[in-house]
């Protein structure tokens, strides 16, 4: 798979093994060294639910799974997980799912990450555009959907959904 490439940060895909070992606190059998911090109990439940959906998928379908590790390239340590929640829904978009080491964050990382990851999904032609779903209380995440251009699709009361469309040229 992949590594995609910005400024300060690559995003590496993760295998299915990869996910397994942070899973199970073992990240010594991780390539990149990862900040603890960004191993939240979330993210852990995250790569739990990651793990179910890429046990009966192909390995060329992977990278719509996984999570890749967003790793600064000042310190080659992996501050944070971004990725989607599989291959298109019916309408053609995606869902996104992120998380970033508190010890990284305030720093546009994970803004300059979901760009990145905007730009690679952007050159999937079937591909209409991008989803996410962020708790009304989470104002980091609010304010990186606004900096990538998203707006709110629709609201419940606990949350608002956003959307990112992709302007095609016929």
């Amino acid at each position: 798979m992949k590594v995609l490439e910005s400024e300060r940060l690559l995003l590496k895909p993760l295998s299915f093994n990869e996910l397994l070992h942070i899973k199970e606190n073992d990240i010594n059998n991780i390539e990149h060294i990862i900040d603890v911090e960004a191993i939240s109990d979330s993210v852990k439940l995250a790569i739990k639910k990651k793990l179910e959906k890429m046990k009966n998928i192909s390995e060329d379908t992977q990278s719509w799974y996984t999570y890749w590790l967003i790793i600064n390239k000042e310190n080659q340590i992996g501050v944070g997980f971004i990725g989607f929640k599989g291959l298109l829904i019916e309408n053609g978009y995606l869902e996104v799912g992120y998380s970033i080491s508190p010890n990284y964050r305030r720093q546009r990382l994970m803004t300059e990450a979901l760009e990145t990851l905007i730009r690679w999904a952007h050159g999937f032609r079937e591909c209409r555009g991008i989803i996410a779903k962020v708790s009304k209380g989470n104002i980091g995440s609010t304010k990186i959907l606004n900096n990538c251009n998203f707006r709110v699709n629709s609201s419940t009361e606990q949350e608002n959904n956003y959307i990112l469309n992709f302007r095609r040229v016929k």
